[in-house]
């Protein structure tokens, strides 16, 4: 039994990577090509409007449900939802967005808090894979996946990528042991509100996501704006992407580093949040350096913002802790950029 278990997590970031890739996909890609006349979904942009008011609502419930649950068996029932929100793609706004921004409020949360639970050393180099996921999602559907999903129809291609999502899914609640932890109490929500450490973390989130939005949101036209052609900005947005997705294993490494006493995490998150803010106004000068120091700004914090989570609430509080933080976070994106997508 022993080492069916060893087995399952020595390969067990590889479905929990590929379930992120494929949520990052779908969000990061359709909301992309949205606006475009040739993407071949006319109500793409009130599907996505759907999906993250729900995948935002949700997310803040669903670190309860994975510190009191079975994470393979909440991923297996977000799954299925996912499932049946991708293939009504071409058909429902409104069932794409329900049900495919309820999985991926689960999605973004049980494939870090589960190897944080299993895991009790470099618990952010672990996780840095599924952290990178998200990144490389994205720029796989700007460069290869938008322009073959278009060109095959929507209907032939909402099955493939749900069959994508089903077959990933199975694969991880196969391969995931068993993360439940005893000791979760309603009284924690109460001692987080008199946490400093809480509310810090809180404005951290507000303000890292919502740097992120705001200066990603400047880079297409500003890069435009100097010759560059579009095709062309949108691959190197994408290169961006894919660079700051190969960076996580690094930054999550050095998150581990002393200087004399104190642990580099917190600072790198911070340092990581401050060099996004300064992107902004650099980019109207100059958007190339802007796009350079915020690949790797960008790529800091999620391996380890969880790791941070965990040192200060431990393990069995880790989603519900991270699940609140990213309400300020979307939050953050919604008062800063003014919209989620």
């Amino acid at each position: 039994m022993f080492e069916r278990i060893k087995e399952r997590l020595g390969l067990v970031w590889l479905p929990l990577a590929l379930s992120v890739f494929g949520v990052y996909a779908i969000q990061r890609g359709f909301a992309t090509f949205a606006k475009a006349a040739d993407f071949g979904i006319t109500h793409m942009k009130d599907a996505l409007s759907i999906y993250f008011v729900v995948m935002s609502l949700a997310v803040v419930v669903g670190g309860y449900f994975l510190d009191n649950f079975n994470s393979r068996k909440v991923m297996l029932v977000a799954t299925l939802m996912g499932v049946g929100g991708i293939l009504l793609v071409p058909y429902s706004p409104l069932g794409f967005g329900l049900l495919f921004g309820g999985a991926a409020a689960f999605i973004k949360l049980a494939p870090f808090s589960s190897p944080m639970k299993l895991f009790n050393n470099y618990e952010a180099v672990r996780i840095s894979p599924q952290s990178a996921a998200k990144n490389l999602g994205g720029a796989a559907f700007i460069l290869f996946l938008g322009g073959v999903l278009t060109s095959m129809g929507w209907e032939i291609a909402s099955v493939l990528l749900a069959g994508f999502f089903l077959v990933v899914g199975l694969l991880a609640y196969n391969m995931l042991p068993n993360d439940k932890m005893e000791g979760w109490k309603w009284n924690f929500l109460l001692e987080l509100t008199k946490d400093w450490h809480f509310w810090m973390m809180a404005a951290y989130f507000f303000l890292m996501c919502g740097f992120y939005y705001v200066a990603i949101y400047g880079f297409y036209p500003a890069l435009i704006g100097i010759g560059i052609a579009k095709g062309t900005v949108l691959t190197i947005l994408a290169v961006s992407f894919i660079i700051a997705g190969l960076l996580r294993p690094l930054v999550a490494w050095m998150g581990d580093w002393y200087v004399g006493s104190i642990k580099l995490r917190l600072p790198l998150m911070w340092i990581g949040t401050a060099g996004m803010a300064a992107c902004i106004p650099l980019t109207a000068i100059a958007p190339v350096p802007a796009l350079a120091l915020f690949t790797f700004m960008s790529a800091i914090h999620t391996p380890n913002y969880w790791a941070y989570c965990k040192e200060v609430w431990g393990p069995e509080y880790i989603a519900t802790a991270v699940s609140l933080g990213f309400f300020f976070q979307y939050l953050g994106a919604g008062v800063m950029y003014g919209k989620w997508m």
